[in-house]
This record gives C-alpha cells, structure tokens and sequence, in this order.
C-alpha cells in the first residue's frame, strides 16, 4: 500500500505501477481460486445431502431390525448376545489438498461379518442387525469426509473472500490514486518547467536585444538607405 506522503517522482511513479500489476495479478488468482473452492464445495454438498439419505435409509432398516429382534429375543437376550462381539474395524485417513486447502479422505473398513454369535444363543435376525449397522459405518465415515471438507471449504472461502474484496476496495483504489496524484503532480511540474524556460528564453532575447552592438546593428537595420 503506497504511502501517503509519497514523493511525486518518477521512479515512484514506476514502482507503484509495478506494484499494481502485481496487485491486480494476485487479484486474478485469488478470485481464480474463490471460484474453483466454490465450485467443490457445490459438490461436496451435494455428496453430503446424498449420503445422509443413504445414512437415513440404512439406519431405518438397521432400527427395523433391531426392533424386530428385540421383540423376539427381549432387550435382556440382545445385551446377554451383544457381550460376546469383538470385532476390529479399520479407519484409514489420508488428506488431498484443493488450492492448497487439505481435506481429508476418511475409509472405514468393518470387519466382515463372521460368525459372532453362539450356536445356542445365535438367531438369524440377530446377525441381520449386525450386518446392518456394520453397513452403516462406511456411510458415516464418508459423511465425516464430506462435512469436514465442508467445513474447510467454507472456512477458506471466506478467507479469500476476504482477500479478494481488501484488493478490490482497499489496495487497488489506493494505488490507483497514488499514480494519479504522482501524474497529476508530474504534469504540474513539467507545465511550470516550461513556463520557466519560456520566460527565461524571453529574457534572455531581451538581454540581446540591450546590448550595445546589438542597438548599433538595429540602428543601422532602421537607417534609410541614402542614394
């Protein structure tokens, strides 16, 4: 941001003009960037909206069945099956960066299925609600990758956002201002330089035309000639 008090020269002018450019360039790559973070956050959103529809009709049927085998086996007879489960799921988390914005890849891989159930104890809904939650992780863990991703979008969105409109209204006026203050300031000097000269150029002829050979040779040049 140019100085206020800033000397009208030249090489002022020149530095301003290149700071600019540079100023409008980074302008450009910011509002380049806005726009392509906004175009993957459109997209993250609409992955969101679609995995919590999926989330939503898993989990309905994974309640259903929960439901279903509660009525059969009583809440008491879930707890006693659900104690004997120990399964090892996997949460595999990587990062991608989208114009330098890092957003997660979130994988969840359950553990298959099995056999986790006595031969005594086991039902066939039972394990029906297992594999139906066990769905369900892959859904949420997706779900995490979409909203985390929306959050750092937005967050960064903003910030450039922010940037953009400091450029636009704040930096760009003021240069714009500066080189049109150096130039008007330039243009006053060159007008009173060539005042000077001129009056110089005048006083000088005058000085010519006062000396005494000078007034001799313009005497003669008004003598008529005598024949």
């Amino acid at each position: 941001m140019p100085p206020l008090n800033i000397a009208p020269t030249r090489r002022n002018y020149l530095e301003i003009q290149r700071a600019l450019e540079r100023t409008r360039e980074g302008h450009d790559l910011l509002e380049q960037k806005r726009q392509i973070l906004v175009l993957e956050l459109v997209r993250q959103v609409e992955a969101a909206g679609r995995v919590k529809d999926e989330i939503a009709q898993t989990m309905a049927l994974a309640y259903d069945a929960l439901w279903k085998a509660s009525v059969r086996s009583g809440i008491s007879g879930l707890l006693r099956q659900s104690c004997g489960i120990v399964m090892d799921h996997s949460l595999l988390v990587r990062s991608r960066s989208v114009m330098g914005v890092p957003v997660p890849q979130i994988e969840c891989r359950p553990e298959a299925l099995g056999l986790q159930f006595g031969l005594t104890d086991g039902r066939s809904y039972t394990d029906r609600v297992l594999g139906r939650f066990l769905a369900s992780l892959t859904l949420i863990a997706e779900l995490a990758e979409v909203e985390n991703a929306v959050f750092r979008l937005a967050r960064e969105i903003r910030r450039t956002q922010r940037r953009v409109n400091a450029l636009e209204k704040v930096y760009i006026p003021q240069y714009e201002e500066a080189l049109k203050y150096i130039d008007a300031a330039l243009a006053e000097r060159q007008r009173e330089e060539f005042i000077v000269l001129r009056k110089v150029k005048r006083k000088r002829q005058a000085a010519a035309l006062l000396k005494p050979g000078a007034r001799r040779g313009s005497a003669r040049a008004a003598a008529p000639e005598v024949r």
